[in-house]
């Protein structure tokens, strides 16, 4: 049972796990997730706006501020606006787990123990091999692997608006950074990750920062790794940002991209503010379960990881 085998892993190094709540007063922000979103009422009768979680992760970061240290959720997760089928379902089942006193590099370590941990119990099952080799590369020299392109050179919006324009594609002028990064690196880049095996991308450009902490090395480049496995996305995390100033004005700019998107604009949870504030430095990550079962067993579609799929109830 591979998830019996998850839980083991986080008992054993010392994890406690935690629930939280699906059903928030706050959406998340960033402009590439749809939350459920419904009306919940009291016993008058009065509506309420609620939103159906798409990760733990506001919640746990706020048990973070508040003492915790090693914590773990398994459960399921919710996002509209999904594919039913192959490598979505609009409810899945989500890992995410925070360690204080770590950053990207000790995740990207606690990552590859937990594959190796999870493999071995899926080989003793199966008789199948599911322990494979990681490769950590740097998102600059992945770039410049696949593509030939020094990426220090398009860290800019209008560089990087060029470079799609030089390689064919006709972007918007508002397209932000994060869209021109997306059109190069989905069609030119991911397509080459299918032949890597299990490759850990770290150092994401500033401006695909997210909730990362800037690299104290390098403050062009954010602390940001993503897991891939035969081409598919598997996990994303970071050395988690500390500062609450800086979180808000990146909730703000994803705010404008939303707005520019033509998404619903959420207000800001100022609770999390506060909490990111009195976060200690931490490291977190969150990882797509049904991904992951596909990958240790070899399936291609998400249905046949899942009982009872949207696509087939």
């Amino acid at each position: 049972n591979i998830l019996a085998a998850i839980r083991a892993f986080f008992i054993e190094t010392d994890f406690t796990e935690i629930e939280t709540p699906a059903l928030l007063t706050h959406a998340g922000q960033d402009p590439y997730l749809s939350p459920m979103a419904l009306f919940i009422h009291d016993e008058h009768g009065t509506p309420y706006q609620a939103y159906l979680h798409t990760s733990p992760e506001y919640s746990m970061k706020k048990m973070l501020a508040a003492g915790y240290d090693r914590i773990f959720f398994l459960g399921k997760c919710f996002r509209d606006h999904e594919s039913f089928g192959g490598l979505h379902n609009p409810e899945f089942t989500m890992l995410e787990f925070y360690e204080t006193h770590s950053n990207m590099f000790g995740l990207m370590e606690r990552v590859e123990e937990l594959f190796q941990y999870v493999g071995k119990h899926v080989e003793e099952a199966t008789g199948k091999r599911a322990i494979l080799p990681v490769t950590r590369i740097h998102m600059r020299d992945l770039w410049q692997q696949t593509l030939g392109v020094d990426l220090d050179a398009y860290l800019t919006t209008s560089s990087l608006l060029q470079l799609c324009i030089d390689i064919g594609y006709a972007p918007g002028e508002t397209e932000s950074y994060e869209d021109l990064f997306y059109r190069i690196f989905l069609n030119k880049i991911e397509p080459a990750l299918g032949d890597m095996g299990v490759v850990m991308i770290h150092h994401y450009p500033a401006q695909m920062a997210s909730l990362a902490m800037l690299s104290e090395k390098d403050r062009r480049y954010a602390e940001r790794v993503e897991v891939y496995a035969g081409g598919i996305e598997l996990a994303n995390g970071f050395t988690e940002l500390t500062n609450g100033d800086q979180q808000r004005e990146r909730f703000e700019a994803e705010q404008a991209m939303r707005r520019n998107l033509g998404k619903p604009v959420y207000p800001i949870d100022e609770d999390f503010i506060e909490a990111v504030d009195s976060l200690p430095n931490c490291a977190g990550i969150a990882i797509g379960v049904d991904r992951l079962v596909q990958m240790l067993l070899g399936c291609q579609n998400i249905d046949d990881v899942l009982v009872l799929p949207m696509s087939k109830q």
